[in-house]
């Protein structure tokens, strides 16, 4: 079995000891208050005033900052905005050097998986100020929204586009097999089921009813969530027991016996491809999970039958366990344009011509104004994807921050999760293997 290496999450403590990569060092501000005033904000300013944006992405979405970008300019001529951006891996090891050098862009990326290395080191701005001066205007995003933007309390985030990881399918899988699309709010006994009847109407050997997600940590931190628990506590601890860890392995062990979804060997080889050689795609699963924003790309290379989505499977004796997800621009709290800075998100949120341009990069809008805004401009498959975020926030709830030894984690999972399935490891022994391991991770 291949020893999987954490690819995504690099936690920033690991970085402090970098070489800085700029000789302007201080100890960050942690209020608006602290941090320098800001020039004028307006076309008419004669001040030239200049702000570093730095952001994660491809090609695609590089054209869109970018044209975001020069839209706020042409609107404050005084204004330039320096543009740093790169890969997702790229983007997150620069930006730990950059903060532990005190050189952290004065607007930048975020996500909530990684906000807390940051904000728990003071070096993202309280953005309350702006808030209420109305710099940053965000009456029209839902409350979950924007509980999701705060760290104990402060708002250090402002959602660009927010999201929801559920399962998907394909129409037309299901029409072929003579199976009933599930029910949006379906139960786990629910998806146990429909698993199971699909399993029974595939006569392919090589296509199964639903991926193996005993490796999905977000599925993992739901279903701790609808038991009553987190995953990881407020305190950046473990929060579940062998038991749980138990009953997460033994959902996925039931439907591997009766081959509901693909053998240990198919799944390893699986798990690092490409959205477009993935097993979905090619047809070979009938039910799959992902976030619901990427609806759309999946749509892009399934031309027979549509990508439709349905929340996680419920525990209707237990809680909601479904969380708010998605990506947020911040302000460095070593930021001396913090005023300018925060205009320049809110113009990225809430400027009409703006949203039309970012659509659904990242999610849908944070703002329900502007999803109503670009909703005739969406594809079908794009509406679709709004109406299940949407959907979704009614019940969503605010995940707590994630420790610094999360990634860690995620690749414990993952490694304990093919244990079990090459039959290398009992569930019992699996689960307790993870949580001995999660446990001294944690309180490193």
């Amino acid at each position: 079995m291949k020893k999987l290496k954490a690819l995504l999450f690099i936690p920033l403590i690991s970085a402090l000891g970098l070489t800085a990569c700029s000789s302007n060092s201080s100890t960050p501000a942690t209020t608006n208050s602290s941090a320098a005033p800001a020039a004028t904000v307006g076309a008419k300013s004669e001040e030239k005033i200049s702000i570093r944006f730095a952001w994660w992405g491809d090609g695609k979405r590089h054209e869109k900052y970018n044209a975001i970008a020069d839209m706020y300019e042409k609107q404050h001529p005084n204004v330039k905005i320096v543009r740093e951006f790169g890969s997702f891996t790229d983007y997150w090891d620069k930006m730990a050097t950059q903060t532990a050098g005190g050189n952290m862009p004065d607007v930048v990326g975020m996500h909530a998986t990684y906000v807390a290395d940051y904000a728990r080191r003071n070096t993202l701005l309280d953005l309350g100020s702006y808030v209420q001066d109305g710099t940053i205007n965000l009456k029209d995003f839902p409350e979950a929204v924007q509980t999701a933007g705060k760290v104990n309390g402060k708002t250090v985030m402002v959602a660009q586009g927010v999201t929801m990881t559920g399962w998907e399918y394909n129409t037309a899988m299901f029409d072929k097999l003579g199976v009933k699309y599930p029910d949006y709010n379906w139960t786990w006994d629910d998806f146990t089921a429909k698993v199971t009847e699909l399993q029974k109407a595939i006569k392919d050997p090589g296509v199964w009813a639903s991926g193996d997600n005993s490796n999905d940590i977000t599925g993992l931190q739901v279903f701790a969530r609808q038991r009553g628990k987190e995953l990881f506590t407020a305190e950046g601890k473990l929060g579940v027991n062998k038991e749980d860890m138990v009953a997460w392995f033994s959902i996925w062990d039931k439907l591997r016996k009766i081959k509901a979804i693909p053998d240990a060997a198919t799944t390893e080889q699986y798990l690092t491809v490409s959205l477009d050689q993935g097993l979905f795609v090619k047809g070979k699963l009938a039910l799959t999970v992902f976030p619901f924003n990427q609806i759309p790309l999946y749509q892009n290379y399934i031309k027979d039958g549509e990508v439709r989505a349905v929340r996680r499977p419920t525990d209707p004796m237990g809680k909601e366990g479904e969380f708010v997800e998605g990506a947020y621009l911040a302000v460095s709290a070593n930021s001396k344009q913090a005023k300018v800075a925060s205009s320049f998100i809110d113009f990225f949120v809430n400027n009409e011509e703006a949203e039309k341009v970012f659509k659904l990069e990242q999610g849908a809008l944070g703002s329900t104004k502007g999803n109503e805004t670009i909703k005739p401009l969406l594809s079908p498959a794009e509406q679709r994807t709004t109406e299940a975020i949407q959907t979704s926030l009614k019940t969503a709830g605010q995940l707590p921050l994630p420790p610094a030894g999360q990634g860690a984690v995620r690749t414990l999972l993952t490694e304990t999760a093919q244990s079990v399935a090459f039959g290398k490891s009992t569930i019992d022994q699996g689960a307790m293997d993870f949580i001995d391991k999660a446990t001294t991770i944690l309180n490193k």
